[in-house]
């Protein structure tokens, strides 16, 4: 087993036994210990998953959790192994039984492998209306049609999804200075 889950159990069973000391309820007891304990274990993934910057350290924590199909998926993505995209899509896809998800995974999918065709027949079926724009955005910038994704950059507002559009306009438009600035 992981050192991580022997330690919180070694922290949960002192954390029950001092706080059962300051005469608490039991319910209030395990409530607080659980908390802390799923802090514990999920606190390393919360934080390079969300917080890190450092793209080292998100690299390693990658390779050390490949195992996970969804880390693999994007570990494969971002190093271009087809033979790990190819065998984390089919885990992912087993795994996440929702359309919409499937769907996003697809299109995740499509584009690595830049069928765009393939793109269209999935992106509809996306259900969080930023994520479904930001991949018809990209879409509409592949096929050259340049006002329809300025429409669908207008749309976003999730910083970072509308910034890498802005980016991709401008390089596939040609102003190649205003997508570096």
């Amino acid at each position: 087993m992981k050192k991580t889950f022997f330690i919180s159990l070694i922290i949960a069973i002192v954390m029950i036994g001092s706080l059962t000391a300051l005469n608490l309820a039991l319910p209030t007891v395990f409530a607080i210990t659980f908390i802390f304990t799923f802090l514990i274990i999920f606190m390393p993934q919360l934080y390079y998953m969300y917080f890190s910057k450092d793209v080292n350290k998100i690299e390693r924590f990658m390779q050390n959790n490949i195992k996970q199909p969804l880390i693999a998926l994007y570990y494969g993505v971002a190093n271009e192994d087809d033979q790990l995209v190819s065998e984390s899509i089919e885990k992912v896809l087993k795994k996440y039984k929702k359309p919409h998800h499937k769907a996003i995974f697809k299109t995740i999918h499509s584009l690595y492998k830049k069928d765009f065709s393939e793109i269209k027949k999935y992106v509809s079926d996306i259900k969080p209306l930023p994520y479904q724009y930001y991949y018809v955005g990209v879409n509409a910038i592949n096929e050259r049609n340049f006002s329809k994704a300025e429409e669908i950059v207008g749309k976003i507002e999730i910083a970072c999804m509308k910034y890498e559009l802005k980016a991709a306009l401008e390089r596939e438009s040609g102003c190649h200075e205003k997508a570096v600035s």
